[in-house]
């Protein structure tokens, strides 16, 4: 475990600047460039992206998806890997090369000149989308196996989604041989459509820019750093309760319960009920027993927002000796790979105002989503970014100035005589009225 000093100011300031790098790292991996072409429609009707503009998630499902799920040309193949950015393009699509053919891109390219097209450069989260599509999709959804289209039976009547999980980039020995073998497949895909006569509208696209760091030289700073393990059980760990498993991760070091009751022992809590469904939603509920009793159970559900890519708890509920209590943890939320922490989350009250029931968490870690190794990611703190010594810094400063600034204007303003005696001429007289 790594323990962080708050009260060395420099090591602050530091570890702040890393998270705010790492924070402008992460919301640039979530943007992904997006690719769409068609054999049986034009593409007039959807938005046009302007240069340096991000087309967020929800948008990009309700202008591009649906209309292009819809009618009787409802037909959209979704070619989606784990990693393509523009970078990718620039490097291993010839693209300095006026007759070049696309480099490993060549089919994608060809599609793209031949048929309508349209591209995105920057799309937030489109993975997202392409799975509140699959939910929400009214025709029938066809997940190729084999990356082989020809089995793929269409309903003529219905609109239908075929989904092509492409070879993971990561995991290739050579990129540029991923993007290749990729490539070769989706001309083999789009291919065999044709050939059948299927009219369809094609998108491809990552789910992220940003390619996985194998696993054997990842190494990822915590504020809490366990080793594997899958049971999916609370065990003791630093001197708190560790509930490690492989999509959840969950630390507290002791919940208490109004002013006098402290639930801080990791063989008493159990957990009753755990799921992640499709990187969006994580559940986790759990009990704490006293001589063989339950007098506690708690239940976490998170979510992920399509707009922001931060997830957040979005229900809390306690039951504390038989009493049922809704409780507010909206501001425990942190970006998409972040896991969020907390020294002391105090004050944590009831929805219902004239419930009286209040909880704080000490020593509070929480990851819903992308747990890699067993592992936390790195922590997005509750201490804001302006905290109450910065504040008391920036006001002493603030006034330092201030006091120079009046010091130097009465400096500015004193001026020097100019006139003086002649010893030769007569004297100077001032005429004083008393």
């Amino acid at each position: 475990m790594i323990t962080l000093s708050r009260d060395c100011g420099n090591m602050e300031g530091v570890l702040r600047c890393i998270a705010i790098l790492s924070c402008f790292c992460l919301a640039l991996s979530t943007k992904v460039p997006v690719l769409l072409w068609s054999s049986s429609r034009s593409f007039a009707d959807l938005p046009q992206s302007n240069g340096g503009q991000t087309v967020v998630s929800s948008d990009f499902s309700n202008q591009y998806l649906k209309p292009l799920t819809t009618g009787n040309n409802g037909n959209l193949v979704v070619f989606v890997q784990d990693k393509l950015s523009l970078q990718d393009f620039t490097q291993h699509a010839d693209v300095y090369n006026p007759e070049s053919n696309g480099g490993v891109f060549k089919n994608v390219k060809g599609f793209m000149d031949e048929l309508s097209s349209l591209s995105l450069p920057s799309v937030h989260l489109p993975g997202l989308a392409i799975d509140d599509i699959i939910k929400t999709f009214e025709g029938k959804v066809h997940h190729v196996k084999d990356q082989d289209a020809s089995k793929i039976d269409f309903d003529s009547k219905l609109p239908n989604l075929v989904i092509v999980k492409l070879t993971s980039i990561s995991d290739s020995p050579n990129e540029e041989e991923g993007f290749r073998k990729n490539d070769e497949t989706i001309g083999r895909v789009v291919k065999q459509l044709a050939k059948r006569g299927v009219k369809y509208s094609a998108l491809y696209t990552a789910t992220s820019s940003k390619a996985a760091e194998s696993n054997k030289v990842r190494t990822r700073r915590g504020l809490l750093s366990v080793g594997a393990d899958n049971s999916g059980t609370f065990i003791e760990y630093a001197n708190g309760t560790l509930y490690n498993s492989s999509c959840i991760l969950l630390y507290v070091r002791s919940i208490n319960i109004g002013n006098s009751t402290q639930l801080n022992d990791p063989k008493s809590f159990t957990m009753t009920n755990h799921s992640c469904v499709d990187n969006i939603t994580a559940s986790l509920a759990f009990t704490y027993t006293n001589n063989s009793k339950i007098i506690m159970t708690m239940s976490l559900i998170m979510t992920v927002s399509n707009v922001s890519g931060y997830w957040s708890i979005n229900n809390t509920k306690v039951t504390w000796n038989g009493g049922n209590h809704p409780m507010k943890l909206k501001k425990v939320s942190a970006p998409w790979g972040f896991s969020y922490h907390c020294s002391s989350l105090e004050k944590l009250v009831a929805i219902n105002s004239t419930d009286n029931f209040t909880m704080s968490l000490e020593g509070f870690q929480l990851q819903p989503f992308d747990v890699m190794d067993y592992k936390f990611s790195d922590g997005w703190d509750c201490v804001p970014f302006f905290s109450e010594v910065i504040w008391m810094g920036l006001i002493a400063t603030l006034a330092f100035v201030l006091i120079l600034l009046f010091g130097f204007s009465m400096l500015a303003s004193v001026t020097t005589q100019d006139r003086f005696d002649d010893p030769k001429g007569k004297t100077i007289t001032v005429n004083v009225n008393e």
